[in-house]
């Protein structure tokens, strides 16, 4: 039984940290902007007019404004510190130039056919508010929800909680854990479910090649295509739906012919 809940705390300690230093850091900046809102109001006023939508569309302005320095400070702090715990468990690269195409393929056809579903589905049930306009610019989206963002994740989950879990677990169960757990990050059920499921692909693609630059490139690609998607033709809902399905059926052709070769 101790040793079952070392075990556990030896696996959800870092994911922990990792999500209360994502609070911590964004709090730092919410208490800038409090302390200079705040001016000199009384404590009484300022805790009134925190309660207000012009204080709540101020603070997402300014924290939006911010949000390329604030994912560059949780880069900084995080990817050294996971890469360090990972690199116990490197074992021999079988990951070269020339397998790049197999993984970003792998993003790219699982991205597009994931949301042309939920885009379809969101159109009659209108369940989810993903499909609003991106408020952020192209660039910043770009690195820090598809760049720096799946870099943390993956050095996370599949190279520190899935190695971990393996370490007294079979492959099987310690993928379904973590795949439960990935999805369980992303908060929002539709996405988590989405999460679990991508899940057992991006540990595939680690254990074929035993590097973490397979599903490194596959969730960034799986990311990045989607918000450049978005900010290109969301607006035209035909267009949109016609361009994703003729490329996810390319895609999956290329791909199905690549692993075919490859096996």
């Amino acid at each position: 039984m101790k040793n079952s809940l070392k075990n556990i705390f030896k696996i959800l300690i870092w994911p922990i940290i990792f999500m209360l230093g994502q609070f911590f850091i964004q709090y730092i900046f919410v208490a800038i902007f409090n302390a200079k809102e705040k001016g000199s109001m009384t404590t009484e006023a300022f805790l009134e007019y925190i309660k207000t939508d012009e204080y709540n569309l101020k603070l997402n302005n300014f924290i939006d404004s911010r949000i390329l320095i604030i994912g560059l400070i949780v880069a900084i702090i995080f990817i050294p510190l996971f890469y360090r715990l990972f690199k116990k468990y490197k074992v021999k690269n079988n990951f070269k130039i020339n397998d790049i195409i197999i993984p970003i393929l792998f993003g790219i056809s699982i991205s597009l056919i994931y949301n042309i579903t939920l885009f379809n589905l969101n159109n009659v049930f209108y369940f989810t508010n993903i499909f609003e306009p991106v408020q952020l610019p192209l660039i910043v989206n770009i690195l820090t929800s598809g760049i720096l963002g799946p870099i943390i994740e993956e050095f996370l989950f599949r190279g520190i909680v899935y190695n971990r879990l393996k370490e007294f677990n079979s492959p099987m169960k310690s993928m379904i854990i973590t795949g439960i757990l990935f999805g369980i990050f992303h908060i929002d059920i539709i996405n988590a479910i989405y999460g679990f499921g991508v899940n057992f692909i991006l540990i595939y693609l680690y254990e074929k090649y035993k590097s973490l630059k397979a599903p490194i490139i596959m969730h960034i690609s799986l990311n990045t295509i989607i918000l450049i998607m978005f900010n290109l033709i969301v607006k035209n809902y035909m267009i949109f739906n016609l361009y994703l399905l003729v490329v996810s059926i390319l895609v999956l052709l290329i791909l199905k012919k690549i692993i075919k070769k490859d096996v």
